[in-house]
């Protein structure tokens, strides 16, 4: 690998991760599409200049530009929501998906148990919500967190001794975690899930059909150009975010540089993504929320679901975005994506919040600390600076050069400069 962009989302997600990936893909142009972080959560959209449309979840972006994707370790994979995605892809023309995937055969594999078990606790929280996405990502990785080598990796989907005893571990370690809250259950939710009705060898089954058609490789494939493709937003670390609204994984460029520095590549890039306003889809704080913008903006991409409710705009966050930079390390440049947005009427910027000037990062893992934080931020009171866009990408300026401009869904409505690549050493 000579050359590696990460991409980073700097907010809550939907910063516009699928489209700049595909016109990175298009315009360096890269080979490879690395996911580093997440799972099928993920809703990356690509839209092409003729209208084609998908939601890339566990494939790349770069998927309809023809460029493959690896999975990186650090990933979870939801075969089921897997081979869904692949047959909407041979819609679009990509006769072959899986010719153009390849797996880390230690990435987590959710299961429907850990889905079940995820929304089942979801809703026995009632009005106190976490916004969750219902995938089931938190429950692997807690199972795993507790379990270790119990957890069901891409590399079972090949044997069925080995995903059957796993399943069945699972299954019932899960049944018991459920006794803490399922008094909290609607039984008419409980009844949808039929879970004392579920086998070991039934679940099996689509997992299985899943697992003869990956191509396991634990080693990055050879490429010169790749572009590491992140996950939802730096604001929903598990150790950075603020809890508990947050995902069970680490989102910052963390697992993304451990990669770039395995395979020494010689030249790195770490470009930092942002929307030109604030958005959130979930329970939690967004400081700048505007209803009167959010129903200006809309979101086809981001539709209501059950779980997240829909979402919700607000102005730029220049206090969040400060964090979010800070807390992802260097950022090399920036990429500014719906401009067009907010076209016809005056953007404004927050600029601080009375009383407070700064959010601190954490030092250490303290998620007591983050929830506080997190609770300052559900009553704090921007003060804002009405801004067009020429100013608006200047206060962004004064964090990191914008390199790429968008002002539409597809990649001919994007506008870069020459990325800002620092020179690495080579490892070895």
């Amino acid at each position: 690998m000579k050359r590696a962009v990460v991409t980073v989302g700097l907010g809550f997600g939907d910063e516009g991760k699928g489209a700049t990936v595909d016109y990175l893909c298009r315009t360096l142009p890269a080979d490879l599409v690395i996911r580093y972080s997440g799972g099928s959560q993920a809703g990356h959209n690509v839209q092409l200049p003729d209208g084609r449309r998908h939601t890339f979840a566990q494939f790349g972006a770069g998927t309809l530009a023809g460029v493959p994707t690896y999975l990186g370790e650090a990933m979870i994979l939801q075969p089921a929501a897997l081979l869904r995605e692949a047959e909407h892809l041979q819609t679009l023309n990509i006769p072959d998906p899986f010719a153009l995937l390849t797996v880390h055969p230690g990435c987590l594999v959710s299961t429907f148990l850990h889905q079940a078990v995820n929304q089942l606790k979801e809703l026995s929280r009632g009005e106190g919500r976490h916004g969750s996405c219902g995938h089931g990502i938190g429950e692997t990785r807690h199972y795993w967190l507790r379990y270790g080598a119990d957890a069901i990796f891409a590399a079972d989907l090949r044997d069925r001794v080995v995903l059957r005893r796993k399943l069945e571990l699972l299954r019932q370690r899960l049944f018991l975690d459920l006794q803490a809250v399922i008094a909290s259950v609607p039984r008419d939710a409980l009844r949808e899930y039929d879970l004392l009705d579920l086998t070991a060898d039934a679940l099996a089954e689509p997992l299985l059909e899943a697992g003869e058609r990956l191509h396991l490789r634990a080693e990055i494939p050879a490429c010169d150009t790749a572009v590491f493709e992140g996950a939802q937003g730096v604001l929903l670390d598990e150790w950075l975010g603020f809890h508990p609204h947050t995902t069970w994984s680490t989102v910052t460029p963390h697992h993304a540089l451990e990669m770039v520095q395995q395979v020494g590549a010689e030249q790195l890039c770490v470009l930092g993504l942002t929307r030109a306003y604030a958005t959130r889809h979930g329970a939690g704080p967004l400081p700048t929320f505007d209803a009167a913008l959010t129903a200006h903006v809309g979101d086809q991409g981001n539709p209501w679901n059950p779980w997240q409710g829909t979402i919700r705009a607000g102005w730029l966050d220049l206090m969040l975005l400060r964090y979010a930079v800070a807390a992802c390390g260097p950022i090399d440049g920036l990429a500014v994506s719906c401009l067009d947005h907010l076209q016809g009427i005056t953007p404004r910027a927050g600029m601080v919040y009375e009383g407070c000037k700064r959010l601190p990062l954490p030092v250490g893992p303290n998620l007591q600390q983050q929830e506080q934080l997190g609770q300052m931020l559900q009553s704090a009171r921007p003060v804002y600076r009405e801004v067009r866009e020429e100013a608006l990408l200047g206060l962004l300026e004064e964090m990191a050069p914008v390199v790429l401009q968008a002002r539409g869904p597809t990649h001919r409505d994007r506008q870069g400069l020459a990325l800002p690549f620092r020179k690495r050493v080579r490892a070895g």
